[in-house]
């Protein structure tokens, strides 16, 4: 996957639109996933060495379950944040 397809909204969004508690959700996937791309996955690029991809992707789990607020439309279980954040890993670990 090159740069451009990393960061390409439409390709995140339809991986969170799978989910149970994000379908026909659009509003909040694209606010998830422009979360996502304009802040964690930068962060996720540069980081060197597995422990700071595990602080980085703990970091967007808390975010990901933290209670919806003005700023933030949404809240998820954990056992959603889990199941995105394991689609999004295995999205970045597909070769090509």
């Amino acid at each position: 996957m090159d740069e451009e397809e990393l960061f390409d909204q439409s390709f995140w969004v339809s991986i969170a639109l799978n989910l149970p508690e994000l379908q026909g959700d659009q509003v909040g996937a694209e606010f998830v996933v422009a979360r996502f791309v304009g802040h964690y996955l930068p962060v996720l690029l540069s980081t060197r060495g597995q422990q700071g991809k595990d602080h980085v992707w703990l970091a967007f789990w808390n975010y990901l379950v933290a209670p919806r607020s003005s700023r933030k439309p949404f809240g998820l279980t954990s056992r959603t944040a889990d199941l995105l954040i394991a689609e999004f890993q295995s999205a970045l670990s597909r070769p090509g």
